[in-house]
């Protein structure tokens, strides 16, 4: 199951490359500043910043998994 999920969002990255690493920095960027200004992390945001990291590495490994 994790096999095919890598497989597949290895190839979404390789159709979007350009998009995932700003919404990575951008998503981590605004968890970080909640998490400062409120003492209250934003989960959305975290969640976010998490599955475009996902991406980034299964794009970086789809070689791998082919």
């Amino acid at each position: 199951m994790l096999h095919s999920l890598m497989q597949e969002s290895g190839f979404l990255y390789y159709e979007t490359w350009f998009i995932w690493p700003f919404v990575f920095v951008i998503s981590l960027v605004l968890a970080i500043s909640s998490l400062v200004k409120d003492d209250k992390i934003s989960i959305k945001h975290t969640i976010i910043a998490s599955i475009s990291l996902l991406i980034i590495l299964s794009g970086v490994n789809a070689p791998i998994y082919v």
